[in-house]
């Protein structure tokens, strides 16, 4: 993946890493009423678009999430730029944080759920895209 013209290069984390990614976002979805449709539109009803919206924002605000997207992050790359916590102390940095944090998202918890995904709709999708 290109971000900024660089490479974006997420090799998986360790299995007790993307475990514990996997675990913590789990919990931070925990007890959403998130129904997956099988597309996200603008037109859809609000309630669902609401739950959508509070269950990312529930992964997206959870400290232990962000733990575990730093650990996995260990052996990710922006061109020659280790992605780590200094890497978004440099301001213009910090819109590259979400793109980059859902590809380590895809590369590290997307093999756990592949097998299942097929049954999820838009969560097969997403799961689906991810890096080989």
């Amino acid at each position: 993946m290109q971000l900024n013209n660089k490479e974006l290069r997420v090799t998986a984390g360790s299995f007790a890493d993307a475990m514990a990614l996997q675990k913590a976002i789990g919990r931070a979805l925990k007890g959403t009423k998130l129904e997956l449709p099988e597309s996200v539109s603008v037109d859809m009803a609000p309630d669902k678009l609401g739950d959508i919206i509070g269950a990312v924002l529930g992964v997206a605000t959870s400290d232990e999430v962000e733990a575990c997207l730093f650990a996995c992050s260990a052996r990710a790359v922006l061109g020659q730029d280790k992605i780590d916590r200094d890497f978004f102390e440099i301001v213009d940095n910090r819109e590259l944080y979400y793109p980059i944090m859902v590809e380590i998202i895809k590369v590290n918890v997307g093999p756990f759920i592949k097998g299942l995904a097929s049954k999820f709709g838009a969560l097969g999708a997403l799961v689906g895209s991810s890096p080989k």
